[in-house]
């Protein structure tokens, strides 16, 4: 048991890893930038928080895999520029299906750089998502009536978080399904 533990882990870390790696190559495509800009736009995409300790050796790891070159800037500063090399790998991540198991934040890390896709692509990449969140909300409210039918008392907390999740997962849909309703708009095609 305790070795399907650390595989479990080392596979999280390693999750986790690539998708620092996609970030940042999905960021330099828009062009050079040094460390402290990375870090803030990583911030900017609103659901990433990373450390410096986390960052440079992100970016050494970019380098020594030729994904990125890296370059004199301003002052001590070293500025950051994908290589060709890098940019195959961002388009192999980007373009990779994701698997049933995607978490949440790898699917928001997709979406950050989705411009990059072609149009019938990003449809069909927010369309599997909305299927897989759909199959949730099912197994959800499933669960839901169970847990309201089968307890004599059921707990008010449980209950309410479980409510909570269902609702959060309609409202995940529905944003979904505006975004795939303006990628299918005429004038939609970045």
């Amino acid at each position: 048991m305790y070795r399907i533990d650390i595989d479990i882990y080392i596979e999280s870390i390693y999750d986790a890893v690539v998708m620092l790696d996609f970030a940042i190559l999905g960021l330099l495509m828009e062009g050079p930038r040094h460390g402290y800009e990375l870090k803030r736009a990583l911030g900017e995409l609103g659901f990433w928080k990373v450390s410096f300790g986390s960052l440079y050796p992100a970016l050494k790891r970019l380098e020594k895999r030729g994904a990125i070159e890296a370059s004199a800037g301003t002052g001590r500063r070293k500025s950051y520029e994908i290589t060709d090399q890098g940019r195959e790998i961002f388009d192999t991540l980007l373009a990779t299906d994701p698997e049933a198991s995607e978490t949440d934040r790898a699917f928001q890390v997709r979406l950050a750089f989705l411009t990059h896709l072609p149009h019938e692509r990003r449809v069909r990449v927010l369309e599997d998502r909305r299927k897989r969140l759909s199959t949730q909300l099912k197994a959800a409210r499933d669960t839901l009536i169970e847990a309201r039918t089968a307890a004599q008392n059921p707990d008010r907390y449980r209950l309410a978080l479980m409510e909570h999740a269902m609702r959060s997962t309609e409202a995940d849909i529905a944003w979904l399904d505006g975004l795939v309703a303006a990628e299918r708009r005429p004038a939609s095609t970045t």
